[in-house]
């Protein structure tokens, strides 16, 4: 009998492995390409198995490595993001353009799921000026407007549907007008801290708190599809005087092979949020607890599924 149930088990293995396409089989997930409009809700999710530590993670499509140092008297955080695709990095928006709807960081993340996120340009603190683009729907082109009467405008940074980031130093509506590429996300915050492989100086003040000693927050890309969050402590935080924009581009400019990289919203907004203990939390807290509230975020998403 258990000679015939043997046979049996055999030729019922040998029928599945005739009648299903062996790629079917042996092919366990897939790397994705993310659809431009997909909802929170239709996001692929990080694998449990692909956290490698509370500061790692790696699946086929994504690898991030977090790493802490210490420059200018400051701590410093930096995240090394891999992606296969351009459709991997994106951004999202508290509530809609128009209302004045914040969510802390974390929440947000908690929402897209993404492997790593970080705040956005907050746009909703200057609605009306610059050019506001999330996820190939522009909000708003007014690049040739200002705040003040200094007649400066802002450095605006596209990405594309390459993945490539590009800033448009001093920006006109002529200059968006002008880009080649299908943008993507575009922001209005700045200014670029790197542009063409050049580091920047003689930054001017524009909502940047330009000379102050501050907590910041930068997104800079080092080759195709790979990219570095870095965030660094201010003097709210324990042993730590903050960065002035000059010595911010300086330590941006420390790691190799950076070819651009941007400003993003500091102070107290500037937040690095990734999984650890299975909850999204905010990384760089440099000893305080506190998440800010923001309007939007910049996210990396996992693009491997079953």
């Amino acid at each position: 009998m258990k000679a015939l149930r043997l046979i049996l088990l055999i030729l019922l293995v040998l029928s599945v492995l005739i009648l299903v396409p062996a790629g079917y089989i042996t092919a366990e997930a897939e790397i994705i390409e993310i659809p431009l409009e997909a909802k929170a809700k239709e996001l692929p999710e990080p694998r449990k198995s692909g956290y490698k530590s509370d500061w790692e993670y790696e699946d086929p499509s994504i690898s991030v490595k977090i790493e802490q140092g210490r420059m200018f008297d400051s701590y410093y955080m930096v995240a090394r993001v891999k992606i296969a695709n351009a459709t991997q990095i994106r951004s999202a928006i508290a509530g809609t353009y128009r209302n004045d709807e914040e969510e802390p960081v974390t929440s947000l993340a908690k929402a897209y799921k993404p492997v790593i996120a970080i705040n956005g340009d907050y746009f909703k603190g200057h609605r009306n000026i610059g050019f506001v683009c999330k996820q190939g729907k522009v909000y708003c082109q007014q690049c040739n407007r200002t705040e003040d009467k200094s007649g400066l405008r802002y450095d605006i940074l596209l990405i594309d549907s390459e993945g490539d980031m590009h800033i448009l130093p001093q920006a006109t509506n002529a200059d968006i007008d002008a880009f080649e590429g299908t943008i993507v996300n575009g922001f209005t915050f700045g200014p670029g801290l790197v542009i063409d492989g050049e580091k920047q100086t003689g930054f001017k003040n524009m909502n940047n708190g330009a000379g102050v000693a501050a907590q910041r927050m930068c997104i800079a890309q080092v080759g195709k599809l790979e990219y570095l969050l870095i965030c660094c402590s201010g003097p709210d935080n324990p042993n730590s005087t903050g960065l002035t924009l000059e010595q911010f581009a300086e330590l941006v400019y420390s790691f190799e092979g950076v070819q651009n990289a941007y400003n993003l919203d500091g102070g107290g907004s500037a937040t690095m949020v990734f999984k650890q203990g299975g909850k999204y939390q905010k990384i760089n807290q440099f000893g305080l607890g506190r998440v800010r509230t923001a309007g939007d975020i910049i996210y990396f998403s996992t693009a491997y599924v079953p």
